[in-house]
């Protein structure tokens, strides 16, 4: 029915201006078909065939008309009639088919579709016509007929394939649909998509076996077909390496073979299908013009950075930014990519030399950004001066929020507080705003203008070491008063020793921090304790917790968070 409807449809498309200009019956007959008024244009349609038995337009026509009628079968008589003219049309024969389907007599179908295929030797349409009728009527079995016979007496091994590897398929028989698919493909490649698309819809039970069959053939097709299927089935490297050991010497088939592939592997997930993906680029680039791989390389070094193989990245980088003959935008894009690289792989000293050389290719807020992300890279080393030097007097707002970091971690707590303040809500993005306002709260009550040992705690925690950022917070905090900066820090502390799994240091330090003197810092402190004794099973205290919170602090914006734990806390709902 979809290949009917296509044709339909396109019948419909062509037809109407001609139809008009030629003859009022079709004319009058369309214009019924295009209101909707099937029945009327069924009428001036027959009235037509009536006077011209071999019209195929009309044919055609009173067929479109009685399908959505649901009285298929009443066509007969006229498609008689236009098979008994002189020389019967293609489109006779195949409405004859569909109408002898649709009044159940599979001995007139096979009659017609032989007749059919008497008068066109050596085409497979009236026996792909024939099962189609079948399949119309779920006959599955006549289907399988129509399309063996005009294997039969086409005399071609591979004469419809397709729809015996369709048929096969459907019934459960997944290698012989494979066996089907193969032949099909190799006759007419366009069919490799639906034969990929079709086969890897095959259970888990039977895959093993499929692949096994696909590895027994050595020609380039059935290779072809079992990568794509590998990929499709989660073995993404598999098949790839399994497709390069066959690719041609012939360029193009090659490169088409890989972009084939490589649209497969662009729908896997994880991280093999994008080494996968950028192995393949790699592969293509090899293959391709001096005006093309540059940029094919970038983005097989692209694709290698994401999957944490950065090793073949930056093979891919070097070579871009190296050649001289590459595009401008490439090699600037490649020499940037390279940079980030070189951070990720600790690689400082390198990154900072290529980001100076290439300093004129880039533009301005592009190197910007590579320079503060040296910037972060040297602070998470430990490396201050370092990244002093490498800032330098960024004035935007970027710069002057991580100028203040850096101020804050030198244990200038006057310097960064002012700027942060002077980077405003807007550096950065929503995650780095957040952190930025949450330290403004915690530098704001400190009355010292200088702290040091508060700038290494800190720049402890930048550097990921949270055990050591605990221990120099509490000991801060321990010589401040509580609301002036000392419960704060116990609270980060606090939360920092929940995250880290020090269950007991975290609960010390939360209850040192939900003291009455710090007003503004205890309902969270409290909040953060009840959710503490939460997840370590002791709901009674907690419940103790959310009280006295609730009860103190009834301005408090977390106390309607507080109650929802309450009610948890109490067994009322779910926990979330």
């Amino acid at each position: 029915m979809t290949r009917l409807a296509v044709l339909l449809l396109a019948i419909v498309a062509l037809a109407p201006v001609a139809l008009r200009a030629q003859d009022p019956g079709m004319s009058r007959a369309f214009e019924q078909e295009r209101r909707g008024n099937y029945a009327g244009a069924a009428d001036a349609y027959r009235g037509v065939l009536a006077k011209r038995p071999a019209d195929a337009a009309a044919l055609l026509g009173l067929e479109r008309a009685l399908l959505p009628m649901g009285l298929s079968a009443e066509i007969l008589p006229q498609a008689r009639a236009a098979l008994a003219a002189p020389s019967a049309s293609g489109a006779a024969f195949g409405v004859a088919l569909r109408a002898y389907a649709a009044a159940e007599e599979p001995d007139s179908l096979r009659s017609v579709a032989e007749r059919w295929a008497a008068a066109a030797p050596g085409d497979e349409t009236p026996y792909r016509e024939w099962g189609a009728a079948a399949l119309s009527r779920r006959d599955r079995p006549g289907a399988a007929t129509a399309y063996l016979r005009g294997r039969l007496q086409l005399q071609r091994p591979d004469a419809m394939a397709a729809e015996l590897a369709q048929l096969a398929f459907a019934d459960g028989d997944f290698e012989g649909a494979l066996r089907e698919w193969l032949p099909a493909v190799r006759r007419l490649p366009g069919y490799r998509v639906s034969a990929v698309s079709t086969i890897s819809q095959a259970p888990d039970s039977a895959r093993d076996a499929l692949l096994a069959a696909v590895d027994r053939e050595h020609d380039f097709t059935a290779r072809r077909i079992g990568a794509e299927l590998r990929a499709r089935w989660g073995d993404p490297l598999g098949a790839l390496e399994r497709l390069r050991a066959a690719l041609p010497e012939t360029r193009p088939v090659a490169v088409e073979a890989l972009r084939g592939l490589l649209d497969q592997l662009r729908t896997q997930p994880g991280r093999e299908a994008r080494v996968a993906q950028a192995r393949a680029l790699e592969l293509i680039a090899e293959r391709s013009p001096d005006a093309e791989r540059a940029r094919l390389r970038l983005d097989a070094a692209r694709v290698y950075s994401a999957a944490g193989e950065r090793e073949s990245a930056r093979r891919m980088l070097v070579g871009i930014a190296e050649d001289r003959s590459a595009p401008g935008t490439i090699s600037s894009g490649a020499s940037a990519t390279l940079v980030q690289v070189l951070i990720g792989e600790g690689k400082l000293e390198e990154a900072a030399r290529r980001l100076a050389e290439r300093r004129g290719e880039m533009g301005g807020d592009e190197h910007a950004v590579l320079q503060r992300r040296l910037v972060v890279a040297y602070i998470e080393s430990g490396d201050l001066r370092r990244a002093d030097s490498t800032l330098g007097a960024d004035s935007t707002v970027d710069g002057l929020a991580l100028a203040g970091r850096l101020r804050l971690y030198h244990g200038d707590v006057r310097g960064a507080l002012e700027r942060l303040k002077a980077a405003g809500p807007f550096a950065g993005d929503r995650g780095e705003a957040t952190d930025r306002t949450t330290l403004l709260a915690l530098l704001q009550p400190i009355e010292a203008d200088s702290l040091p040992a508060l700038g290494d705690a800190l720049l402890q925690l930048a550097r990921a070491d949270t055990a050591a950022a605990v221990t120099g917070l509490e000991r801060v905090g321990g010589g401040l008063p509580p609301d002036k900066g000392g419960a704060g820090l116990r609270l980060l502390a606090g939360r920092l020793a929940v995250t880290s799994g020090q269950a007991s240091d975290a609960e010390r330090l939360l209850r040192a921090a939900a003291v009455p003197e710090a007003p503004g810092i205890a309902p969270a402190a409290e909040l953060a304790l009840a959710e503490l004794l939460l997840d370590q099973r002791r709901p009674g205290e907690a419940v103790a917790q959310l009280e006295h919170l609730i009860l103190t602090y009834p301005a408090s914006a977390l106390v309607p968070h507080a109650r929802r734990r309450l009610d948890e806390a109490r067994g009322a709902v779910p926990r979330t």
